[in-house]
């Protein structure tokens, strides 16, 4: 059965320093939210601050994001019963915790877009880069996306340092359907954007490459933002959630550390926490 995708934007809450808020997001409330059931993939990607990538950027107020998630549900079922889940609502009461912002966006089954380029030299660290589109005032959302597919898609394609292409039309945010009192969940023209762009690659010339192939627009967006990663984190993979899910990363890194081998053992896994996990320790991707 095919996946369905959920994506948020997610700003830290208001004085929280951005170490604590990255431990936090990883390590706690992370790990509340691999516990719910129907995911597929849940991953972390941990932001930068933006990049300028055109003069009139320079001035122009910015969304201030510092989190990504991208969730894969195994089916539009196990989606739609995430809001009324027993573990939702904890999830909400956590976000007052660590968010002051929180936009969640439900693509349609096979919204999204995935292209392949080229093979990652295994010597080069991957490197990810989001980059956000809103549309010019009063044009069509899906000529914006239109003009990606045609034009900048294949620029990048062609780009040898370019790995993984993700595009996401994210059309109107759900806030309806997620609400956490002390949060923001509404959209607004300066919050709200109606493309993403997952750009994976190697080296240092990827935002040189994404700016030179928004060249190729025929109209350019009337904003637009490009975020580095700063660490992504798989928290489930295949279903299941991963060894950093559910412990976190201190622990595994100690236990990294130790070479305690035994601590991966499913059997050990499921007296601990009631779940295994088939995946590999993989703390950072």
């Amino acid at each position: 059965m095919a996946t369905v995708t959920t994506i948020a934007l997610l700003s830290k809450k208001n004085g929280m320093p951005d170490a604590l808020f990255t431990k936090y997001w990883r390590d706690v409330h992370g790990m509340l939210a691999t516990r719910i059931p129907g995911f597929s993939s849940y991953v972390q990607f941990h932001l930068q601050a933006p990049l300028k990538l055109r003069p009139s950027d320079h001035g122009a107020p910015e969304t201030d994001l510092q989190g990504i998630a991208i969730v894969d549900f195994v089916s539009e079922n196990e989606r739609a019963g995430l809001a009324s889940s027993e573990v939702a609502g904890m999830i909400r009461q956590d976000e007052t915790n660590l968010f002051q912002s929180s936009l969640l966006y439900n693509l349609q089954s096979g919204a999204d877009n995935l292209w392949l380029g080229h093979l990652p030299n295994a010597q080069q660290e991957e490197k990810h880069y989001f980059l956000l589109l809103q549309r010019c005032s009063g044009s069509d959302p899906s000529s914006l996306m239109e003009a990606l597919r045609l034009k900048v898609i294949p620029a990048l394609c062609g780009d040898q340092d370019i790995i993984r292409l993700r595009l996401f039309p994210l059309r109107i945010s759900d806030a309806a359907h997620w609400e956490t009192p002390g949060v923001n969940n509404q959209p607004s023209d300066h919050n709200n954007f109606d493309v993403v762009l997952q750009v994976t690659g190697v080296g240092d010339r990827i935002p040189e490459s994404i700016g030179q192939s928004l060249e190729e627009l025929p109209l350019a967006p009337g904003r637009l933002q490009l975020y580095p990663v700063n660490a992504a984190y798989p928290m489930v993979q295949d279903g299941r959630p991963t060894h950093l899910g559910l412990r976190g990363l201190d622990v595994l890194q100690t236990i990294e550390a130790v070479g305690a081998a035994n601590q991966y053992e499913n059997r050990l896994l499921e007296l601990l926490y009631g779940v295994s996990t088939d995946s590999k320790p993989k703390p950072r991707c």
